[in-house]
């Protein structure tokens, strides 16, 4: 294949595999630190370069509409991604000297396909509990809109979004416990939070 774009398999494939390969990279970098294999400052720089080509590759995939959450599962190593992305966090959080703010922005860049994913799963449950008739557990609904609000508070951005559901939030926390059981008021709460 000359200069033709590639196919989404071969493309695909080739994230994977560099995927695959850092992930490694991170975890057998981190036992040989450990260990006392390796020094510090050689640790550290290919820590941070490993974090670099994961960026990339993330921002790829976003590119080509590749879910990560579903890539690390078909690849099953979801949990030796997120244990990269541990020991990255860790590093960043004894670098407190260097730049505080690209610290926090990559390891968050890194972490923002969960946090999505979350904030999703969170707010169709929430979703689902205010319009179905049936349900009226405040306890629950209380609970599934902490939870919405913590995950939105974790995600980079969002500003606007993040005071209208706070907003909304406070709104329910002051109605919400009379108006449980009118499912007008809840389809309204619905329709306020389908904006945000």
């Amino acid at each position: 294949m000359t200069n033709q774009k590639k196919n989404s398999f071969e493309i695909r494939s080739e994230l994977e595999s560099e995927l695959f390969a850092i992930v490694n990279t991170i975890i057998s970098l981190d036992q040989k630190y450990q260990t006392g294999n390796l020094k510090e400052n050689f640790f550290q720089r290919s820590i941070k370069s490993a974090m670099n080509d994961l960026l990339k590759i993330n921002l790829s995939l976003n590119k080509n509409n590749i879910e990560l959450s579903k890539l690390l599962a078909t690849m099953n190593i979801t949990d030796n991604y997120y244990k990269a992305i541990d020991i990255i966090n860790k590093l960043s959080s004894l670098n407190i000297s260097t730049n505080q703010f690209s610290k926090t922005t990559s390891s968050s860049i890194l972490e923002i396909p969960r946090i999505s994913s979350e904030i999703t799963s969170s707010f169709i449950t929430l979703m689902d509990a205010l319009k179905l008739e049936t349900f009226d557990n405040n306890e629950i609904i209380f609970d599934l809109f902490k939870n919405l609000k913590k995950n939105f508070d974790r995600f980079p951005g969002l500003e606007l979004g993040k005071v209208k559901l706070i907003k909304i939030y406070e709104e329910f926390l002051k109605n919400g416990e009379k108006n449980i059981n009118n499912q007008k008021y809840r389809d309204s709460v619905a329709d306020d939070l389908y904006v945000v």
